[in-house]
């Protein structure tokens, strides 16, 4: 997380030095790692990563395996996941990373950089003062893609804790 941040900050002041303003969106998702469909997800691994064959089946069974259950006195029945990535497991930051890969190729249409940690991301963009307008009008059509995005693969964008600065 310091080196997103150092990141972001470096290319903050960078652009201060050129007399330039930067327009930054800090965009938070609902439970992100929980919303990870596994059907979209091993789509995306063959189809956009050519992870395919036994390495896409190994992933499979890895998914497949995943299941829920609760105790209140009793144990629950337990239920398999559909849904959801583990988070503190080594492989589900990474799934979670290759899910969304998709995502920074929106930004990048849209002419804005990004830097993400897991779940948070950041998109920025530097210009002079003068066309601030035009680059606030951009990152809401940009942040209004990426929420489609978000909807057409099963996340959320949190509105509430998602700030513009």
């Amino acid at each position: 997380m310091e080196t997103a941040l150092l990141k972001v900050l470096s290319d903050v002041y960078a652009a201060m030095d050129h007399q330039q303003v930067t327009l930054l969106g800090l965009l938070d998702l609902s439970a992100a790692f929980d919303c990870v469909d596994h059907n979209i997800l091993l789509h995306q691994l063959c189809n956009k990563f050519s992870i395919c064959g036994s390495a896409l089946e190994w992933i499979a069974s890895f998914l497949l395996h995943l299941s829920q259950q609760y105790t209140t006195g009793a144990p629950s029945v337990r239920l398999q996941l559909l849904f959801g990535v583990p988070q503190g497991s080594v492989l589900g930051p990474l799934l979670f990373l290759l899910y969304v890969a998709e995502l920074f190729d929106v930004i990048a249409e849209c002419g804005f950089t990004d830097y993400s940690y897991a779940d948070d991301t950041q998109v920025y963009i530097s210009t002079p003062a003068t066309d601030h307008s035009e680059a606030v009008d951009r990152l809401t059509t940009c942040i209004t893609r990426i929420h489609d995005w978000m909807a057409i693969n099963r996340l959320k964008l949190n509105e509430d804790k998602t700030q513009i600065i």
